[in-house]
Formats: C-alpha cells, sequence, structure tokens
C-alpha cells in the first residue's frame, strides 16, 4: 500500500499529460488545395487524401509562403507553409 501511495504523483503527472495531448488537437482539414507555382492558368491540386512524399508533393519549409489552402483561393485560411513543389502526379482542375 505504501508503494502505490508513492506513485500517485507520477501517474497523476502520467494523467495530465495524456489529457493535454489528447486536447491538442491538430488544424488538419480534409479539404486542402495548392495552387500550380508555374506561370499560365491558375492551375489548383486537390490535396485532399493526398499523403506529401516524393510521389506527389512537397512544401518546402525554408520559403516563408503558404504551401495550400482550405479553399482553392489564397485568400482562404493557409494549411500548410513553404514553397508548393510538385515531386509527382496530382489531380488538378483549372479555377
Amino acid at each position: 500500500m505504501k508503494s502505490l501511495k508513492n506513485l500517485l504523483p507520477a501517474l497523476g503527472l502520467v494523467f495530465g499529460a495524456t489529457l493535454a495531448m489528447a486536447m491538442n488537437f491538430a488544424n488538419d482539414p480534409t479539404e486542402r488545395y495548392a495552387e500550380d507555382p508555374a506561370p499560365g492558368p491558375e492551375i489548383w491540386y486537390n490535396l485532399a487524401g493526398v499523403t506529401p512524399g516524393p510521389e506527389t508533393y512537397v512544401c518546402d519549409e525554408l520559403k516563408n509562403e503558404d504551401c495550400s489552402f482550405e479553399m482553392p483561393d489564397k485568400n482562404s485560411t493557409p494549411v500548410e507553409e513553404g514553397e508548393f513543389i510538385i515531386t509527382g502526379e496530382l489531380d488538378s482542375f483549372v479555377k
């Protein structure tokens, strides 16, 4: 019983940390769009369900830009930061 009593502060700390992590939700909207950086017509890519990587796209975080947005519009809320770089095949549409 005495050893259990000594563990209570540590258990309380673990429980509190678990609750803090559970309540810290990341902003990850299901809709995500990025504009083609190439000059020409305004082409947007629907990134919903697309995982960034070498076969899709990356956001170069070294650049101080907005990579993707909640709507296909540069005035909408940014989702990811960095320069949008296409590294594979993506579904696109002209706005």
